[in-house]
């Protein structure tokens, strides 16, 4: 019943079934966050997606509202805020890795020198994040982007308390 359903194509009913494992692997994986680079003096942070990944930033962004210290800004475009800057923390979110406008985005942190850390299962995003020695949180393939929405959020939680943006009140409260 869960697979293989004709009127179900994209199989989302099962993945809404797997939502509740879906939240455990995402939380392996936000365990497992080890930075190779130093992120002092943020400020601010934007969550640069479109579809299923800038709704994980959204989900993350309500989910600290009483929590999080400095201001979380979604940005659904090839252009990031006018005031990005190097202490702005760009979190580049791509299910694919070959989003137009999240590797727009990309591209536009590094000029204005953003710390950027990237969320993907691989693609252009994974391969210049890796080539320029940048911390990437690798997710799993194999979802439909918008079925993927643990795997956004709860990655981007842990990685917010990674770098002391926010206690382990929210984590806890998973």
């Amino acid at each position: 019943m869960l697979e293989n359903n004709p009127i179900d194509p994209s199989n989302m009913y099962k993945s809404i079934y797997d939502f509740p494992d879906h939240i455990r692997e995402a939380e392996k994986i936000g365990k497992a966050i080890s930075l190779k680079n130093i992120y002092n003096n943020i400020k601010n942070i934007v969550v640069a997606g479109m579809g299923g990944s800038a709704i994980g930033g959204d989900v993350t962004r309500l989910l600290l509202q009483d929590e999080l210290k400095i201001p979380m800004y979604i940005s659904r475009s090839y252009r990031l805020p006018n005031w990005v800057d190097n202490s702005t923390l760009v979190i580049c979110s791509s299910y694919s890795g070959n989003t137009e406008e999240s590797l727009s985005s990309f591209k536009e942190a590094q000029i204005k020198k953003a710390k950027i850390i990237a969320i993907s299962t691989g693609g252009a995003l994974s391969k210049q994040v890796e080539e320029l020695g940048l911390d990437i949180i690798t997710i799993p393939k194999g979802l439909q982007p918008r079925a993927a929405l643990a795997l956004s959020f709860v990655p981007m939680i842990y990685l917010l308390k990674t770098l002391k943006l926010i206690t382990s009140k929210t984590i806890n409260d998973l």
